[in-house]
């Protein structure tokens, strides 16, 4: 059954073992959008911009994520890819848009390289390549390893600013209250996507990730800085880059309703991309 982003009801469902949490949310669009969420981030916080997008979505949240039980056993990306496929194919759907933010923009990646051929579209958000990335700032990346990275960090909104970034106070602030709806995640669902992290990288294969792909991006990043967008969008071959201006890390919560028209435009085009496209 589907609902607004903002009644969607959370379902539980078991996956090869794994209890995850989802929210599909009903809307325009052909296919359904699936949200691969950020590092230790439920599933929650996306309600804004899902409203703002309009379109059927699915969300979940991984084992130990939201208040749902941590693994039964630690997996790499491919193993997460392969579940989160598994999950799509339950809830009857052949072929899919695709966006990950974050720490999920990895398994994005991933799920496009090993299930290539039911993914439309990919929109990568404030993402990276894994471990060979550009780093981002120390001090703010210590600041989110831990298991109330989310719910100590983003207080109010100069806590916001200065480890998410975004140079607007009010757009700081809607992050702050999307942030307030983040759970604590399970300490072994904390170590589940560690380890799923260790040692990832994209780089040998983006060059094989064929379909259109949007790589969305905040200049005022500190966790992910810009250059990782741009490094993402020369390795591959479908891709354009589109750069927000003064946005930070979480400028699907900053900035919902533009971060959401940019994304719809991209989903709704009628022309597959020939070439990379350019900043604005």
């Amino acid at each position: 059954m589907f609902a607004s982003a903002e009644s969607a009801a959370i379902d539980e469902i078991v996956i090869a073992g794994q209890r995850l949490r989802v929210a599909e949310t009903d809307g325009h669009g052909e296919r359904p959008l699936v949200i691969c969420n950020d590092f230790l981030a439920n599933l929650d916080i996306l309600d804004e911009f899902c409203s703002a997008l309009g379109r059927a979505t699915l969300r979940f949240d991984l084992p130990g994520i939201g208040g749902a039980p941590g693994p039964a056993r630690m997996q790499r990306m491919a193993g997460l890819a392969r579940l989160v496929a598994e999950l799509v194919a339950a809830r009857g759907h052949d072929h899919f848009d695709l966006l990950g933010v974050g720490w999920g923009g990895l398994l994005a990646q991933r799920i496009a390289r090993d299930y290539g051929i039911r993914v439309h579209r990919l929109v990568l958000v404030a993402t990276s390549a894994g471990q060979l990335m550009f780093p981002g700032r120390v001090a703010n990346l210590r600041r989110l390893a831990s298991l109330t990275g989310l719910q100590r960090a983003a207080i109010d909104a100069q806590d916001v600013r200065s480890v998410f970034g975004g140079r607007r106070r009010e757009e700081c602030e809607m992050v702050a209250q999307a942030m307030a709806r983040a759970m604590a995640p399970s300490r072994r669902g904390y170590l589940a996507q560690c380890y799923a992290l260790a040692g990832f990288s994209s780089l040998p294969w983006l060059h094989r990730l064929t379909m259109p792909t949007l790589v969305l991006s905040g200049d005022d990043d500190p966790i992910v800085p810009l250059v990782n967008a741009r490094v993402l969008t020369l390795l591959m071959p479908r891709s354009e880059l589109s750069v927000m201006r003064g946005a930070g890390h979480w400028l699907l919560l900053e900035r919902a309703d533009e971060a959401a028209r940019r994304v719809a435009a991209f989903l709704d085009l009628a022309q597959p991309l020939h070439s990379h496209g350019n900043d604005v």
